[in-house]
């Protein structure tokens, strides 16, 4: 079954975190699932970090692939890259280290999308580390989105699905990450998850309808590598919507 969540109804649950690599505070919405607590769990994850001003989150990695959407902010990621808003995806494989996460003056704010629920983040500058690391692909990407104005996406008249990945044509695990692009009522059917450890819509402007309730910016869907395509419908506004595939279990 899709699960769907609207983003209003989930920040009601907004609350305030601790980093586990430095202590420092910011907050934190659950979307999907929940924190793993040192447990790894095949469920899907989605959650909103939004980090206090001139935050860093130190340099780590996880156990799980994931996609990180910078949705509101500003500020830097890694040592020399810029990443600028409103909209940003960053895809990193499974034990495959990024960071810092530097956050500007008034702050940077991301979603987490991970197929499976991550027990926690490894931080490299803590004993230990060396042992946790398993062999991975070590992919890494940041891709950088414009969104159409409100007029431009009232008239689109034609369906767009934008791929956002180096070379994804070449891959064959079934990463795969778009942008979809549609005009108001729009009706298409998304990529197909099969071959695949499943997907997670992000609305990031417009919205979308889905079974029955209307779904703005910054809801959540995750569709599992068996639901089939997704029917995505336009909100009367237009839509445009992230679909970030993860890759295939290793076989």
């Amino acid at each position: 079954m899709v699960q769907a969540v609207a983003c209003a109804q989930m920040l009601k649950h907004r609350r305030i975190v601790k980093s586990t690599g430095t202590g420092e505070a910011h907050w934190r919405t659950d979307f999907i699932g929940c924190r793993g607590e040192g447990e790894m769990r095949d469920e899907p994850q989605a959650f909103l970090i939004e980090m206090t001003p001139n935050e860093v989150i130190v340099p780590h990695f996880h156990e799980v692939d994931q996609y990180q959407v910078f949705v509101a902010g500003g500020g830097s990621l890694g040592r020399s890259h810029d990443v600028t808003v409103p909209i940003a995806v960053h895809y990193t494989d499974q034990y495959t280290g990024y960071g810092p996460i530097n956050a500007g003056p008034q702050g940077f704010s991301y979603f987490t999308l991970r197929a499976k629920t991550d027990p926690g983040a490894v931080y490299l500058h803590k004993p230990g580390y060396r042992e946790k690391l398993k062999p991975s692909k070590k992919r890494h990407f940041l891709a950088h989105i414009t969104l159409s104005t409100e007029p431009v996406l009232l008239n689109r008249r034609e369906a767009v699905l934008e791929p956002l990945l180096e070379k994804q044509g070449e891959m064959n695990d079934g990463l795969a990450a778009f942008l979809l692009r549609l005009g108001p009522a729009m009706t298409v059917t998304g990529p197909d998850p099969a071959g695949s450890r499943g997907q997670h819509y992000l609305v990031v402007n417009g919205s979308l309808n889905h079974g029955g309730a209307s779904y703005p910016a910054w809801s959540t869907l995750f569709v599992g590598p068996n639901e089939g395509p997704l029917n995505v419908q336009a909100g009367g506004g237009g839509v445009e919507a992230l679909v970030l595939q993860y890759p295939a279990p290793a076989t």
